[in-house]
């Protein structure tokens, strides 16, 4: 199934303010991290609402409730989020609207023309940035300033941010509640994680996603509040050393 749908046949829905608003973001959101790159997720835009699926043909191995599914698609959503934003364009947003739907994860309306928040351009321009970064990241711990900047930009996601041991590199992500909206919370956060940090200038990489028996385990004993899901590196770059093709 292709990933964007526009249910307008003609091309009023493409080349009017909403759609064209909606359709960049759609594409945008093309780059947001997912399990083995698989983009479980797929666009359907019409007028000025576009709304988000996950879809079942791109769904990840060893996944049965859909947990990492979530995650991919709450990390395309908070891409679109940013797109839009940093495009100048107002959305509303409705997380998991239709418990009927199962496979509907949001809904998003668009609003009109908007003021560009603080650090909206830096973050819009970080998505094909962090995309297309080939630089691997350190063994050099990054400044505590900046850990706060980040965990303010997940707690405003709706997640968390905690680090694994002092002085490290590596982080994880944890959802709200262990649940479809705290999974798809989680997605958000790492997405805002990994744009922040890239508009900082860092290289960033995601290092695992964790399953939930993985997530419950004894190893996750020191981090705080919140549902383990994601562990990602956040450093200073080294030199280039990622793979053709860009981060998934």
């Amino acid at each position: 199934m292709v990933a964007i749908q526009y249910t307008d046949h003609g091309t009023s829905v493409r080349v009017g303010a909403a759609g064209g608003a909606l359709a960049r973001a759609a594409l945008a959101a093309m780059d947001a991290p997912s399990m083995l790159d698989t983009r479980p997720w797929r666009w359907r835009i019409d007028g000025d609402r576009a709304a988000l699926f996950a879809d079942r043909g791109r769904w990840p191995p060893d996944d049965p409730d859909g947990r990492l599914v979530l995650l991919g698609c709450g990390a395309a959503l908070h891409h679109a989020q940013v797109a839009l934003a940093g495009d100048g364009a107002g959305v509303e947003v409705r997380r998991l609207p239709d418990g009927g739907e199962p496979d509907l994860v949001a809904l998003l309306h668009y609003t009109g023309t908007a003021a560009r928040p603080p650090r909206a351009l830096r973050l819009h321009r970080a998505i094909a940035l962090r995309h297309s970064d080939r630089r691997a990241p350190t063994s050099r711990p990054i400044p505590g300033t900046t850990v706060e900047l980040l965990r303010g930009a997940a707690e405003a996601a709706g997640g968390g941010l905690w680090p694994l041991g002092p002085g490290t590199t590596r982080f994880v992500i944890t959802a709200a509640t262990d649940g479809p909206r705290g999974w798809l919370g989680a997605g958000e956060t790492l997405s805002a994680v990994l744009l922040n940090a890239t508009a900082e200038g860092l290289a960033t990489e995601v290092e695992r996603y964790l399953t939930g028996a993985e997530a419950g385990g004894p190893a996750w004993s020191p981090v705080g509040a919140g549902r383990p899901a994601v562990v990602v590196v956040i450093a200073p770059a080294g030199r280039v050393g990622a793979a053709e093709g860009g981060r998934p």
